[in-house]
């Protein structure tokens, strides 16, 4: 019984002691944690209206997030599409590019053509007007021919073949000028002036089985006509019909034809 009394007794007391330092513990952490509280609060204080700007500013920075994801996700979007695009332009870019060569060989290819077409149209223009030179010359020549033609056919063509020469023949005597003719037509002698009235003309030729031999006289001064057919044995002569003593004349002959 005694025994029992003390055991019970230890562990009253040791019961005890274990509430007592189980209440300093309690005690204790009560008192670490409040004061923990404390400067907690003390370092941490916030109104009610700063939380809620908080908040606001919380959710206002969630949206901004929200916004700018989705402008990430639209940027993404249009840089694919951009890409997609950049790969359709440069294929178009090349398409064209084939396009302009093609175009420019076809360019190469027609001013080759022009300038082919030049050469022969200047190489012609050129032939033409060589051409249409020699036939102006060719109707230039043959107008001067129909001009003299019509010239010899009315008789107003003319050569001068003794110009205003002096001469001198002793008594009966002349001075012969031989000549030739191409066409029919007539001669003109004139005496300007002589120192004798017995001076005479005369002109002799053979053509187409024609002996033409006349004499005129013409005195100290006049002219003489002769007709004339073509030939080249005409003899056309100023003479001095005295019996005695020289004469001197100055004379000009024309063929008329």
């Amino acid at each position: 019984m005694g025994e029992r009394k003390l055991v019970s007794r230890r562990v009253a007391f040791v019961s005890g002691l274990l509430c007592i330092l189980l209440l300093g513990v309690t005690v204790g952490t009560v008192v670490y944690y409040n004061n923990v509280y404390s400067n907690y609060v003390s370092t941490h204080s916030r109104t009610d209206t700063e939380y809620t700007s908080l908040a606001s500013q919380l959710a206002t920075a969630s949206e901004n997030i929200s916004s700018l994801n989705s402008q990430l996700s639209a940027l993404q979007n249009e840089l694919a599409s951009n890409g997609t695009q950049l790969t359709d332009m440069k294929a178009q870019i090349d398409a064209l590019t084939s396009q302009l060569k093609s175009i420019n060989a076809s360019i190469a290819t027609i001013e080759d053509y022009y300038n082919s077409l030049i050469y022969v149209y200047t190489t012609e223009n050129h032939d033409l007007a060589v051409e249409l030179t020699a036939a102006n010359n060719q109707t230039t020549f043959l107008k001067s021919q129909i001009d003299i033609l019509n010239a010899i056919a009315n008789l107003t063509a003319s050569t001068t073949w003794i110009n205003n020469q002096t001469v001198s023949q002793p008594a009966g005597s002349s001075t012969i000028w031989s000549v030739s003719a191409d066409y029919a037509g007539y001669v003109a002698i004139m005496v300007l002036s002589s120192t004798t009235s017995s001076t005479y003309a005369n002109v002799t030729y053979s053509s187409h089985g024609v002996n033409y031999n006349v004499q005129t006289n013409i005195g100290t001064s006049g002219t003489a006509y002769f007709p004339v057919l073509p030939s080249s044995n005409i003899k056309v002569s100023v003479g001095n019909g005295l019996s005695t003593g020289i004469a001197t004349e100055t004379v000009t002959i024309t063929y008329y034809y």
